[in-house]
């Protein structure tokens, strides 16, 4: 009976640390709180590496989800919570940052690694071109060589 206790008591302490995770946001109409969805699954968690605000348990996130909330109640627009956050927090909390000066090499570095590989692929292949045709005429001199 001890043992049955015990489960039931654990099984309730398990149950208390999950109902921390919902949370209950009333909004007006349907648009706000798909509005909210959208922005928290574009924001990312200062705290979290790679993670929105919307799937974060961090004590930071819970508190921005809370403010994207407030400013959406507010009426305010997505440019403008997402530039709220991007002037608190810096361009790493947006998953997709603003092409600016700041951000010039995280956007065409890509493509610069694109047009290099290109370019070695390319001549790759053409030299391998000039040596097959060196190769032959090679052979054929080495048989006029032997007649």
């Amino acid at each position: 009976m001890r043992h049955f206790i015990r489960f039931i008591l654990l099984f309730c302490l398990i149950q208390l640390t999950h109902a921390e995770s919902i949370e209950a946001n009333e909004f007006s109409n349907n648009a706000q709180e798909t509005r909210y969805r959208a922005l928290i699954d574009e924001i990312r968690c200062p705290v979290c590496q790679g993670q929105s605000i919307g799937g974060s348990n961090a004590g930071l996130a819970k508190d921005l989800r809370e403010q994207v909330r407030k400013m959406i109640i507010k009426d305010n627009s997505n440019d403008e919570i997402r530039q709220f956050m991007v002037d608190r927090y810096g361009d790493f909390v947006v998953f997709k940052p603003p092409v600016n000066k700041n951000t010039y090499l995280l956007w065409f570095t890509p493509f610069v690694f694109l047009a290099l590989g290109l370019f070695f692929f390319i001549r790759s292949l053409s030299n391998k071109k000039k040596v097959a045709q060196a190769q032959t005429v090679d052979t054929s001199k080495a048989k006029e060589l032997l007649k």
